[in-house]
Formats: C-alpha cells, structure tokens, sequence
C-alpha cells in the first residue's frame, strides 16, 4: 500500500474521534462542561486557522519510516498542522465503575433478641451459632474481603482541555465529568427566630441534654453502657472542631483540617459526642477532604483506623438551582462508598436556604440512595385530643423534596434543636449527628449491625414514636415520629441481611426457576403487632444510569400457608415497610420476591429488620 494511503488513513482516525460528542457522552457532562466543549469544537470549526496557528510539516519517510530514494523527494507529503492550544477547564472527574464482589460470601445471616428474655440467636448460613463464633467468623471474612477488594475509585479534580475530556467519556460509560461548585456548600446555621416566605415567623425551642435523653430514650441506653464504645465515626464539614469547644478532645482525630476551630464543625462534634460518648470521632475538613470529590476515608474498617470507622455523617451540602433534584454523580459516587465499604451513612436535608433554592430541594449528596437522610422536627412533642401517642411538629426550614429518582428523602425525622455547654443551635446540621450517635449506640449494644448500612435502615424505620402534624413532605418522605432507642435495642427484634451477591443469584435457582428468600421468626404471640421493613443497596453507577432504582421487590407474610400481609417496591422506591397482627401464637414467614430488575448482573445486598409494636 502507497505511504501516502497508509497516513491518510491514520489521520482520519483521528480526525473521527475528534468530530463531535457521541450523544451518550452528552449524558455524562454537566451543563457547563458540556458547553465547553460544544463552543471549542465549533470555533475550530468553523474558523480559519490563522498563520499563527499553523505549520507545515513536511513527510518523506512511509510509516515504515523508509527514507525516499533521490530523485523521489515528489512522494514526499505535506501536512498542515493545527498548533493551536486548547483551553483548559477545572472538572471533576468521577469513575463510578465498581466491580461485583470478588470474594465467595458466606450466606445469609439472622439474628433475634428478645429482651424480656434477654435471648439472642445468631444464624449463619443455616447454621445457628453463638455469638462469640459468629462475631469471629464473620470479622475474619470481612478482612479477607477488605484485601481482596480493589481500591474504591474516588473522584478527582483536573484541569482538563476539550479533547482530554472527550478522551475521558471515550474510556469507560461509568466516567462522568462536572464542575466543582464549592462555592454553593451550605453550612448553614437556622436564626433561632426566622421568617419563612410560606410559613410565617417561626421560632425555635431547644432542649437540653437531659430533655433529650428522655425524649430519645437514649438515657436508658447510656445507663445500660450503650455509648458507642468500638465505633469509629467520621465526619465531613466546612472544616474541624475546636478541641476546646468539644466535650472530649482525645476522642476526636482531626484528620485533615486547613480550617480549624471552626464553629459549626464544633458543634456537630459536640452533639455526637454528648449521645455517644465513648465513640471515637475522625474529623474532616470538606476543603481538604473534598466533599464532592471524595465520598468517605478510604478502606474506613482497615487497620489505619482504631476503632474502625462504621458510620459517616455530613451535616454540609452542594446545591446548584440548574439541577434542582436531579440525582447527582456526587449521590452516586457516595452510593457506591457505601456499597463498597459498608458504612452507614447520615446525611442532612438541608435547611431551606431562599437565596440559593426557588423549592426546598433535599441538597446533595442527601439524595444517595443507600444513605440515610435526616430532616428535623421540633424537639417538644404535644398530644392531640388527649392521646397518648405524641406528635411532632415538622421543621419550616426542613428540606424535604425528592429527587428525580424518586426514593423516599428524608427517610427519618429527629430532634433538631439543642440547648448543649457551648450554646443552643438547631437545624438539619444537628438532628442528623444525633441519629448518627443514636446507631453508634445501637452497635455496641447490637454489634450484628455493624458494616450493614441494609438492615440499619429498616432498624430506624421500625423503631419511630409518634407521628406528625404538619407534614410538608408531601411526597412520600419521612416516616412519622421520631427513633425511640428501646424499640431499636431493648425490644423484641428479628434482623438479617443477605450479603451483596447478583440478583439473579439471589432470586433463581439451580434449574433458573425464580425462587423467594424466605425467613421464619419464630416465638410469636397471638395479638402481638410488628413493624416489618426490607431495604437493598445498590451500585450508585447503576442508578446513574438508569435515572431510577434498578429494581422492584414484594414482601409477603404468612402464618401456616395463609397469607395474612405484603406490599411491593416500585422503581421509585428502595425499601418497604408494613405492619401486621400475628392471627395465633407460633411462627410466621416473610417471602421476599422478585418483580424486575433491570440490572440483573449487577451486586446488591438486601436487609431487614422486623420489631415488635410498643410503647417507650
């Protein structure tokens, strides 16, 4: 073949990769990097390139690199050469590909606690076991897993030109490139007396620790030594407490801080370790550690950690008024933090802040999926018509709008507004280190929960008290009440989790028949009334993909062959929860089926938790 031919051909290739964005890359640019690209591609052309702009290089060897003979120098080619440069942007890179797990899991696990018997059962795989053996087994499988899991992908920041970022769409469908946006990260405190433009003037009521206690019952957990003892908890804000204005400075590791002594930071420090003393706290600055470009620590339950870190909580957000509820590449990158590592993850609302929101939009990353997302009530509860049954007046201020994606946000609701040594504060960015502190708490008393962010959920969805009068969430949010710690550690439980494995491994069989995940509790009473809720986690690449949950599941309930209750997911939706009366003492049996899946090769884990209706 002629030389000329040979190089015409491989300049062409380039040439095609450099014509335009295929309309699946368009997807996976923000706006404004987007436009960057567009408004490059198209000044280059549609213009001329100036004598500036431009060489000539002339080519007398064949791709060979074969030298012309004399007399042939009329085969050599000339070529004009774009010596443009091309403009640069900072983005932010994200690859949210994450692989299934690569290690042979170890089945499904159960456990039951009664308190009134003080009877706990652990099963593994089938097998009923105690505790101690159980702990072990599983411990010593979560560190093989941890070596053998490759190193979580975390966004990055680069200045990257137009055809480096295409380079970067071109490399895999999971990378995604955005902006930074720093500059909208709220940290916002709430006026203790406001006006909002719906609402009217509010003010806030603040309780003390002791007031809290009571209404949390975390004082019966406290009295029993439930005070986050081997729980290791981070937190990620616009930068780190002040060691003087914390109850406990050699329990709090600054791990990253250019901003310290800053107040807000101090303040979230000081609610998480007022509720759960004992728990050692690892402080991030959100400038250092950025919070957009990095979900959580890496291998958080390695051994660089001591406790090991098993709960995360940001009380900061990003906001952008162009992408009002859309589910972001942030939600997702923190959905696959949590997939990958296992650690449970509370996130704020977000206070409703008019400057910067035309809707009260719950803020990113709060729309991850497998994160929990607290909003605030106001701390004193009254009684309607005499009831005994309090009710909890829902915060103004409280962000509560779902994402595209639909999932229920804010899952919970807790006291938002507190009255501690170094000063009264309300909003978002409390209520949700409280609930964090609440599930360190839970983990001492119930280590079974540790590293299952899947069963966490259900456990706080079961375990609210109360209800609420003026519900703004309007679309299928929180949960009624606020956590009450005796229904979550000293009641009568039935908890368990099937390890992140395929779908269709969970739901086939051998012969590739559907089959259901069935349990049975055991020791019921007749009369008796539960709370039952199944939450699975997800890959946040998946959910990027998709706009919506990959898939649907029923849960059905049933005593000797009789069905007595269930309920079914949607797309929208990534747990279900119902209550049901047990007809006669004995078992029943929860099926877990099936509907779809739209990404059925993909890993995900699913958990449940089921508690006995009381009163605190």
């Amino acid at each position: 073949m002629n030389s000329k031919v040979l190089l015409a051909f491989s300049l062409a290739g380039v040439v095609s990769a450099q014509a335009g964005l295929d309309g699946d890359y368009l997807d996976r640019l923000s706006p404004k990097a987007r436009a960057f690209v567009e408004k490059y591609k198209a000044e280059k052309a549609n213009k001329k390139l100036d004598n500036t702009q431009k060489r000539k290089v002339v080519v007398k060897r064949d791709v060979l690199g074969r030298a012309a003979k004399s007399g042939q120098s009329q085969d050599s080619t000339v070529y004009v050469v774009d010596n443009a440069v091309e403009p640069k942007m900072e983005v932010t890179v994200f690859d949210l590909s994450l692989e299934n797990e690569s290690v042979e899991n170890l089945g499904p696990a159960h456990y039951s606690y009664n308190e009134k018997t003080k009877e706990e059962n652990f099963w593994l795989n089938g097998k009923k076991m105690d505790k101690k053996s159980f702990l072990k087994k599983t411990e010593d499988w979560e560190n093989r897993r941890m070596k053998l899991q490759k190193p979580f992908k975390q966004p990055y920041k680069a200045f990257l030109t137009p055809t480096e970022i295409e380079r970067k769409l071109q490399s895999s469908e999971d990378v995604y490139i955005d902006e930074p946006m720093e500059q909208n990260e709220i940290a916002n405190f709430i006026p203790f007396q406001y006006s909002d433009p719906l609402y009217g003037t509010v003010s806030s009521n603040f309780a003390t620790k002791d007031e809290v206690l009571v209404l949390s019952q975390l004082g019966v957990a406290h009295a029993n030594g439930d005070k986050g003892d081997n729980i290791g908890i981070y937190y990620v804000d616009a930068g780190c407490a002040s060691a003087s204005l914390i109850p406990n400075s050699s329990k709090h590791r600054a791990m990253a801080c250019n901003r310290k002594n800053q107040p807000h930071a101090s303040q979230v420090t000081t609610v998480l370790q007022t509720f759960a003393p004992n728990a050692v706290v690892y402080g991030y600055d959100s400038q250092n550690f950025n919070m957009k470009s990095a979900p959580g620590p890496s291998n958080p339950t390695g051994s660089s950690f001591n406790p090991k870190i098993y709960i995360g909580t940001m009380s900061i957000g990003v906001y952008d008024e162009s992408l009002t509820g859309n589910y972001e590449k942030f939600d997702a990158a923190l959905d696959n933090y949590i997939f990958a590592n296992g650690v449970t993850e509370f996130i704020n609302a977000g206070n409703y802040t008019p400057s910067l929101q035309s809707q009260r939009t719950i803020h990113s990353p709060g729309k991850a999926v497998n994160a929990i997302t607290v909003g605030s009530y106001n701390p004193y509860p009254f009684y309607l018509n005499g009831s005994t049954v309090p009710t909890y007046i829902y915060e103004a201020y409280s962000n509560f709008i779902n994402s595209d994606v639909g999932t229920a946000k804010p899952e919970i609701m807790n006291i938002g507004s507190f009255s501690l040594p170094n000063g009264n504060y309300t909003g978002t960015s409390f209520s949700t280190p409280f609930t964090a502190a609440m599930a360190a708490d839970l983990m001492t008393r119930h280590p079974f929960f540790k590293g299952h962010p899947e069963m966490v959920k259900p456990v706080f969805l079961t375990a609210t008290w109360g209800t609420t009068y003026n519900n703004y969430d309007t679309d299928r949010g929180a949960i009624g009440g606020i956590p009450a710690y005796n229904f979550m550690a000293f009641n009568k439980t039935f908890s368990g989790y099937w390890p992140k494995a395929k779908d269709n491994a969970l739901f086939k069989d051998a012969n590739g028949n559907d089959k259901t995940l069935d349990v049975t509790f055991n020791g019921l009473v007749a009369g008796e009334k539960y709370k039952l809720a199944v939450s699975y986690l997800t890959k946040g690449s998946v959910i990027q993909k998709l706009k919506k949950m990959p898939a649907r599941l029923s849960i059905s309930v049933y005593q000797n062959g009789k069905y007595i209750s269930g309920l079914n997911t949607t797309y929208a939706h990534q747990f279900i929860m119902q209550s049901f009366t047990v007809p006669k003492s004995g078992s029943v049996t929860m099926k877990i089926s099936r509907l779809s899946n739209l990404a059925p090769d993909d890993d995900i884990a699913i958990g449940y938790h089921m508690a006995l209706e009381t009163t605190p």
